[in-house]
């Protein structure tokens, strides 16, 4: 899995939202299993690190076990890693992020699975998977969210979904181009050449 670095961009946007505003678009996002948790502690190296959520929603690290991450808001998190970092070290100081897993195929140069942070946009995960080929439609990406799929044009840069975000388990897909001779075309001259040898061979057999 490849990610991309953009926990500076995203604190540039939350620093200008009313402090309100920053908690309760910190806690709208939450983490699945498959995801992963960026966690850097002070002075407990053995702590730090990118660790994946579980099939059972906790943070795959052996003294970490018992935090429950899926599907809870960003401040029970830090109040449950508190609790747990408090037998280690009195006054704990740490920070987090999360990673999404997002799927991004179709016509791009890398295809693969990718780990994001939510403020990744649809436009930037593309880029992260190398941009579109010379064959990809950027006014056409599918994007397929908790079984339903969405057409947006990433062409028109006054869309406003030009900045949706990712979340997790997003499948991004970039379609390709039509092209009427290798898509049409030739196809249905293989069909007429197919159907001309076997009128040939009933003539043969006639």
């Amino acid at each position: 899995m490849k990610r991309i670095p953009l926990l500076f961009a995203a604190m540039l946007l939350l620093a200008g939202l009313p402090a309100g505003a920053r908690a309760q678009a910190a806690d709208s996002v939450t983490l699945r299993p498959g995801d992963v948790i960026r966690l850097n502690v002070w002075r407990l190296p053995e702590f730090t690190g990118e660790f994946p959520v579980g099939s059972d929603g906790t943070i795959q690290h052996p003294l970490l076990r018992e935090v429950v991450v899926a599907g809870v808001p960003r401040s029970v998190i830090e109040q449950r890693l508190r609790e747990v970092l408090r037998r280690y070290e009195t006054d704990p100081r740490f920070v987090f992020d999360f990673l999404f897993r997002v799927a991004v195929g179709g016509e791009v140069r890398i295809p693969s699975l990718y780990t994001l942070t939510p403020e990744t946009t649809v436009a930037q995960a593309i880029a992260a998977a190398g941009g579109v080929t010379e064959r990809g439609r950027l006014d056409a990406v599918r994007l397929i969210r908790g079984g339903r799929e969405t057409v947006l044009d990433l062409k028109d840069p006054s869309s406003a979904v030009a900045e949706t975000r990712v979340r997790s388990g997003d499948e991004i897909r970039v379609p390709r181009q039509l092209n009427v001779f290798r898509d049409m075309i030739a196809p249905l001259a293989t069909v007429i050449g197919a159907a001309a040898a076997i009128a040939g061979l009933f003539n043969i057999g006639g």
